[in-house]
């Protein structure tokens, strides 16, 4: 990791992948936040990445050596918007998938439609093995989960009711909820999301700050500034 940080990725900088992601750990260790949410993976583990998710790496092992693949898929409801944790226990199979995957794409000619099966398959193996084995999770922290999914599917809305009102709870008891289960107020986790979300339109987007703030759905542009400023030093 260290030879492509600050070519590839910046660290403590958030990047949004919109295509599947499968970040699989070959040596030494990485903490990665996505959608606001911590991971710390070893060598063995991987990540499977939905579309559309905020990425930001954290730390790493400086012997850390990861493969990372990303990809779409045509089939019908196939591409994730979650994000699944494969074990070691998993390793010998997903160490399988990638060999061939390296191998037929360094074919000549490049057979596209075998790769585009072969992904397809890697999926469903995935979801099969990992996504379908019954959550751990008690019901609160599945609730913290879907909160911190809206914060990412709607990083400009600054109150706490309409993220309630889209779970169907008040927005007394998912106050409560968020902080019982993760420590931090739920204004906070708002904050961070939409701190996070300027930072992408910020380094990404040709839109000026008026832009953002707007977008962001700020009052004013000086107030968007000190909110920035206070939150992201």
């Amino acid at each position: 990791i260290s030879s492509v940080i600050g070519k590839v990725m910046k660290m403590g900088e958030p990047y949004r992948f919109m295509e599947n992601r499968i970040v699989r750990v070959l040596q030494g260790s990485m903490r990665i936040s996505i959608n606001l949410c911590e991971y710390q993976i070893v060598r063995g583990e991987a990540l499977y990445i939905g579309q559309n998710s905020v990425v930001e790496i954290l730390d790493y092992d400086a012997t850390a050596v990861v493969d990372l693949l990303g990809f779409t898929l045509s089939a019908e409801n196939a591409n994730i918007k979650d994000v699944f944790v494969v074990g070691r226990e998993h390793e010998l199979w997903m160490e399988e998938y990638f060999h061939l995957l390296y191998t037929i794409s360094a074919t000549i000619p490049f057979y596209k439609r075998s790769i585009e099966h072969l992904l397809l398959s890697l999926h469903y193996r995935i979801v099969d093995s990992v996504a379908n084995v019954p959550s751990l999770r008690g019901r609160k922290e599945e609730l913290f989960r879907l909160f911190l999914e809206k914060l990412n599917t709607h990083p400009g809305k600054h109150d706490l009711s309409f993220y309630a009102q889209r779970m169907n709870i008040s927005p007394q008891y998912l106050s409560h909820l968020v902080f019982e289960v993760s420590g931090t107020a739920a204004s906070d986790w708002i904050n961070r999301a939409v701190t996070l979300q300027a930072k992408l339109l910020l380094r990404s987007s040709q839109h000026s700050i008026e832009q953002i703030s707007e977008t962001l759905r700020f009052s004013t542009t000086p107030y968007f500034c000190r909110f920035f400023k206070r939150e992201a030093g």
